[in-house]
């Protein structure tokens, strides 16, 4: 099983244990919030039945004070409808040891009741009303003759239930619509995750062929999307650098090994000729320096990059830093009949590290004087740009950089290959200092015109 699928199999099972604790804890939820609506409902319908029965009681009590018992009997047996509508019997007995006789309403409401234990007062609840002990009864006094009023809550259940049902369907429709775009979400979610170990997956095995993403509008899912991308393509490019660096490395540490190890056999094979000897030595030096010296600097652009060598934070005079540089190649311009201008700003600090800028300057000095031919021009300018930084560009008169190698130039070890064969150096100076500059939260960025020149700009 490749691991591409194992990975796409293990994200299909997230997604599906993510998808059931959601949805389990979700059913938990709706349950806890079907017993409160149904707990609501069936209260408000104790309030309802409550208020009817109290309101006929009074209705009816006041029959009784003002007229007669035979009154009352006439009125409820004249009009058993609205008892009947309500669930609602009507008794009534001699005093409280005689059995309640039936007189109107509801006949399904059972005789044998202890009526007085059933009556509305403050101590009984709802659940108790509608659960417990499902009736209500309201006691009518006259002066001979009680009348009682009861109440079967059992017959009104359906009232409740109904609503309850009503909220548990739309409910188990909300589950089965939430269910579906949760696990679209989650889907959407992980699929991130699902390319990104796709491409570790193709990286691994070298078949990536990567193109950096275009840009989105920075919406929702599609930011994580595009941050994958982004970090894959990043890491594609680390490890292309990698390789291009070690083959450089290689290509590069050749020569001078190569040139030590003949130096050394030709003195070994003329050992009797010290002067041959001292020769090889001098050359076997003057090798192992330069291998020393690239491994130097790599080590030393490593350093930049990762972070080791933390920048000051000091009041820097841009013009000091310009003039030590200037007077150090103003000779090598002079040897090469290059003229070396400087122009910069009168009282122009800045918060920097003057090590690191200085060397950064030398780099790309010294480059601009390489690539310019006899009779041209190197000028350094230095002034405040409109946003508050200081703004330094080194401008050139020499051969100029085709469009299309201007962003491999800043890459570890790369030289144009017109250039390699007859300019001295290891392709580093361009890396180094736009590691530096990055390291001092700055930008370098570069505009060339091949037989016009080239333009390196510094921000910081």
């Amino acid at each position: 099983m490749s691991s591409s699928h194992s990975i796409e199999q293990a994200l299909a099972g997230t997604q599906r244990h993510l998808l059931v604790r959601f949805m389990a804890t979700l059913l938990l939820c709706l349950l806890l919030v079907e017993l409160i609506v149904g707990a609501i409902f069936f209260y408000d319908l104790f309030q309802t039945e409550k208020k009817i029965l109290t309101s006929m009681s009074t209705e009816y009590q006041r029959i009784l004070t003002y007229d007669s018992s035979d009154r009352l009997i006439h009125v409820l047996e004249a009009n058993p409808h609205r008892l009947v509508d309500n669930n609602i019997a009507a008794y009534w007995a001699q005093d409280n040891s005689s059995r309640p006789t039936f007189v109107a309403g509801d006949k399904n409401v059972v005789l044998n009741l202890p009526f007085a234990d059933y009556q509305i007062d403050e101590s009984r609840s709802w659940f108790d009303t509608f659960i417990v002990n499902p009736y209500m009864t309201l006691s009518i006094k006259g002066e001979q003759q009680q009348f009682w009023l009861v109440l079967d809550n059992r017959a009104r259940d359906y009232i409740a239930y109904n609503q309850w049902l009503m909220t548990f369907y739309a409910l188990i429709a909300l589950v089965i619509v939430t269910t579906v775009f949760t696990r679209k979400i989650i889907q959407s979610a992980m699929s991130p995750l699902v390319t990104f170990g796709d491409l570790l997956d193709k990286l691994k095995k070298g078949q990536l062929e990567f193109a950096e993403p275009e840009p989105d509008s920075g919406q929702g899912l599609t930011v994580i999307s595009s941050s994958v991308h982004s970090a894959v393509a990043k890491l594609q490019h680390v490890t292309t650098t990698l390789n291009t660096t070690v083959d450089a490395i290689a290509h590069d540490i050749r020569t001078p090994l190569s040139r030590i190890t003949l130096a050394s056999q030709s003195a070994l094979l003329n050992n009797v000729d010290p002067q041959a000897m001292r020769d090889a030595l001098a050359d076997c030096a003057e090798h192992a320096m330069q291998a020393s010296n690239m491994l130097t600097a790599l080590m030393k652009l490593n350093d930049e990059v990762t972070g080791k060598r933390q920048p000051q934070n000091v009041d820097t005079q841009v013009s000091d830093v310009i003039s030590k540089v200037v007077s150090w190649y103003d000779d090598v311009a002079e040897d090469k009949q290059i003229q070396l201008v400087s122009d910069v700003a009168d009282g122009l600090i800045i918060q920097s590290d003057p090590d690191k800028l200085t060397q950064v300057l030398v780099n790309l000095v010294d480059n601009a004087i390489k690539y310019t031919e006899p009779g041209g021009c190197v000028t350094i300018k230095a002034e405040q740009s409109s946003n508050i930084k200081a703004k330094i560009s080194i401008q050139d008169t020499g051969i100029g950089i085709d469009p299309k190698y201007q962003d491999l130039i800043f890459e570890r070890l790369y030289r144009v290959d017109s250039s390699r064969s007859n300019i001295e150096g290891y392709g580093l100076g361009l890396s180094l200092a736009l590691a530096m500059v990055e390291n001092l939260e700055g930008q370098l960025m570069v505009k060339s015109e091949c037989g016009v020149g080239s333009t390196f700009t510094i921000l910081l």
